[in-house]
Order: structure tokens, then sequence, then C-alpha cells
């Protein structure tokens, strides 16, 4: 058999274009090197991200032995209270704290402005107390620097200074009919460009790598997540392509911009656009399509709700029951304590008003975060920024996650004490009195996250983000056949 005389050409041209891709990296690795401006924007931005990571992680670490200590320092007070009547006992009550990952010093989310701990009490589901930002100078709250915002908002922001020319500083010089005349493949030129410019903005992430993994070395197996290998890896992988985003877009304007001025201002534009208008305008369109109560009102028509006893005709029907059931006819001759029972009969009326008003505020908030997630499918800044908070547990999803958790371990606390007095009947007039053996039924407040729901994170995040990497692709495709068809000026 002979071989088909295209397969020597096609290797022929796949050959071409490899030795024309190694040539193109190495005189662009080469030219960048002896630029003094290439150095001077990965200083600065080396100098912010070694910042942002160092100021980040050691928030990151301190805050965590602060609410680590706080909470050995709460199970002891909660263990030594001393005897007392279970029901004060439940009233005595017991702050619980939020735990961090890692990864949230790369992107805190939300943590800044949503509380850190929670008290636990009867009767009561608690707002989360001691919000970071309300400690804070408003220039702070407006700006803060973290390894995210790095890369998100400065790192493109590097490689268009770096990259506008790519293409359009060869129409200005004139060496653009060279290109054509040659018969260059412009698709290798462009990717070992943009490979030498991803390459560049890499360098900004290279101090938040290290303090995380210096974070995760010392938090002794401490991680409120079950999957935190994945999370990292998706972590590194959706700012990769968003990175790689904004370098064929770079390419792609570089490519259709008529000269330098125009391709640095379209591109400042879209960045612009992207990194800061798209952010805020999702924000604000979010709370007008989902708007949620003020905190008065939402408290007053909890508080009106709560205000509504228990159906009494049911209590009854209970005691009845309970009395019929043990052959007796007053509830002092039952072996076990009515207070109990009743207390606990008033704790499930309770959760189950709890559970109606915080579910409607909780929906809302989801609503309000897919509402702004929408925006990612017209920005990848939008799109990579919902993706690493969902990652580091920093977002409105897994603060609610944490709620429950909390409510979830009060209710254990009620639960455990109602149950012990329920289970002694009072001896003339005086009711039994809880000690320490008591307290420790109480399991320790251990919190974890919930693994990640891909689904719903490939739909929210990275469907926009491969979405709008892959359009850029295509519209520096495009403006690679415009480079090699079109008008040489």
């Amino acid at each position: 058999m002979t071989s088909s005389p295209a397969a020597p050409e096609r290797r022929g041209g796949r050959r071409r274009w490899l030795l024309a891709f190694a040539g193109a990296w190495q005189a662009d690795w080469r030219e960048r090197r002896r630029d003094w401006r290439v150095w001077l924007v990965l200083g600065v931005g080396l100098a912010l991200a070694c910042c942002a990571a160092l100021s980040s992680s050691l928030q990151l670490r301190a805050t965590l032995d602060a609410r680590g200590a706080a909470g050995q320092a709460e199970q002891q007070r909660w263990s030594q209270q001393g005897k007392k009547y279970p029901h004060a006992a439940a009233h005595y009550g017991v702050y619980v704290f939020k735990p961090l990952s890692a990864l949230a010093a790369l992107d805190p989310g939300i943590e800044h402005y949503v509380g850190a701990s929670v008290w636990l009490e009867a009767h009561k589901q608690n707002e989360l107390v001691y919000r970071p930002a309300n400690d804070e100078a408003g220039v702070n709250r407006q700006f803060r620097l973290h390894p995210a915002f790095v890369l998100q908002v400065l790192a493109p922001m590097a490689m268009i200074f770096l990259g506008f020319g790519m293409f359009a500083a060869e129409r200005e010089r004139g060496t653009l009919a060279a290109l054509r005349v040659n018969a260059a493949p412009l698709g290798a030129l462009a990717l070992a460009r943009g490979a030498v410019l991803l390459c560049l903005a890499a360098t900004l992430a290279l101090p938040a790598c290290v303090a995380v993994a210096a974070l995760e070395w010392t938090l002794d197996s401490r991680s409120p997540f079950s999957d935190g290998a994945l999370r990292a890896a998706l972590f590194a992988l959706g700012y990769m392509v968003y990175l790689g985003s904004w370098a064929a877009l770079i390419a792609a304007v570089s490519a259709w911009a008529p000269n330098l001025r125009s391709s640095l201002a379209l591109l400042i534009g879209l960045w612009a656009f992207t990194t800061l208008v798209a952010p805020r305008a999702a924000v604000e369109l979010a709370q007008l399509a989902a708007p949620l109560p003020t905190m008065q009102r939402f408290r007053a028509d909890l508080d009106s709700a709560l205000g509504t006893p228990d159906d009494p005709q049911q209590a009854e029907h209970h005691k009845q029951q309970l009395l019929r059931e043990h052959g007796v006819r007053d509830a002092k001759d039952l072996p076990v304590n009515w207070a109990g029972i009743s207390l606990q009969r008033g704790e499930d009326h309770g959760d189950r008003i709890f559970d109606q008003h915080y579910g409607q505020l909780f929906d809302a908030m989801r609503r309000q975060s897919a509402a702004a997630a929408l925006a990612g499918w017209l920005s990848p800044a939008v799109a990579v920024a919902g993706l690493s908070s969902a990652l580091a547990g920093s977002d409105t999803e897994q603060h609610v996650q944490f709620i429950h958790g909390a409510e979830q371990q009060r209710r254990t606390i009620q639960r455990v004490m109602n149950t012990a007095i329920a289970a002694h009947r009072e001896q003339d007039g005086v009711r039994h009195d809880g000690d320490r053996s008591l307290w420790d039924r109480v399991p320790p407040f251990r919190f974890r996250f919930n693994p990640l729901d891909m689904g719903g994170l490939l739909a929210r995040h990275l469907l926009p983000l491969l979405t709008l990497f892959i359009a850029s692709l295509l519209l520096c495709a495009a403006g690679l056949r415009h480079l090699r068809n079109g008008n040489l000026r």
C-alpha cells in the first residue's frame, strides 16, 4: 500500500506550524526579557500580589486561631457551668464559630460582611454577630486587596499593557506585509505570544499559591472541606481559563485594531466594563430582582409569628393521651415530667416558624445569587468571582449551610435539656438539676461544608466561563483571518 500524497503534506504543515510556534515563543520571550517595561509591570504586580497574599494569609491565620481558642473556651464554659436546672442551662447558651478554609485566604468572598459567631439559646434563632467590616474604615470596605482581586482585576490589566501591541504593532511597523508574503502561520504566532503573556500573568499567582500551601500545611487537618483537593484543582483551572480568555481577547483586539492607540483604548474599555462595571451592576440588578426585607421588618414578622402560641387544644390532647397511656388522672402522677415534654413542644412550634421565615429569607438570597450569576455570561470576571468564592466556601450558599448547621446544634442542645427534664419528675416540688454529666451529653460543634454540587457549579459558573473562553478563541481566530486577508493599513 502506498501512503496518500496528502499525508506527508499534512505532516510537513504540522512540523512547520510547530517550528513557527517555537520560534515565535523564543523570539517573544527574548524580547520580553529585554524590555524594561515588562520588568516594571511584573515588579509592581508581584509586589501587590505578595502584599495581598501575605496580608490575607496572616489575617486568616489569626482569625482561625482566635476562633479556635474562643470555641474551646465556650465549650469549657458550657461544661463547667455548674449544677442548675436544665432549662436554665438552655438559656445560658453557648457561642459557636464559623470555620474557614485555607482557600478563603485567596477569596474571602462575603466573609468580611457576615457574622463570625452565633449564640445558641432556648426559644430563639439568633443572627450571626462580629462582622469584621463593622470595625473597618469605609475605604477598606470599598477596596480590599486580596489574591482573588489581583487575579481578577490587576492581572488582566497587566496583560493588556504588555500585550495590546501583539499584532497592532506589526501593522504600525509595517512588518505585517512580510508576515503575509511569507505565509507565516498566524495561529502559531498568536498562540506563542498569548502563551508568553499567560505565563507572565501567572507569575502573579505564585505568592498566593505559596501562602495557601503554607496555611494548609499548618492547619493540622482542621479544614472544613471533605473535598479540598478537588476545590483547589478547580480553583486553579478556573483562573487559568479566565486568564486564557484575556490572552485570546487581547490577541483578537490587537489583530482587529487599526493601530496601537485603538487597541489599547478598546482593551481598557473592555477591562473596565467586565471587571468594574459588570460586577457592581450585577449586584444592583440582583437586589432589584429579588429584594430582601429589612432586618427590622423581618424581625417584626418573626416576633409576631412567635407571639402566636402553640395550639392549646393540641397540647391538651397530647397531655390527655399521655395520661391514658399510663393510666393516671393527673400529670403529677406520670412517670415522666410533663414540663420537659411541654418545653419541647414549644421548641418544635418555634422551629417550624423559624424554618418558614428563615427559609423564605434564604430562598430570596439564593435568587439574588442566581440573578447576579447571570452576568457571568457577559463578564468572565463575574463568572470566575462566583466560581472562586464557591470553591473557597465564602459565598452565600455555604454561609447558609453554616447557619443551618449552627441551628441544628441549637436544637440538639434543647432536645438534650428537655429530655433530661422529662426524665426526672419533681420530688416534693423540687426540680432536678443537671450537672457536667448532662452538659457533656451535648456533642461538641464540629461543622463541615457539604461536598461540591458539581451540577450547580457547572451550570452557574463553569459553563459561562468556558463559553466566554471559547468565544474569545473564536474572536481571535476571526481576527487572525482578518489580519491575513484584510487591508494592510
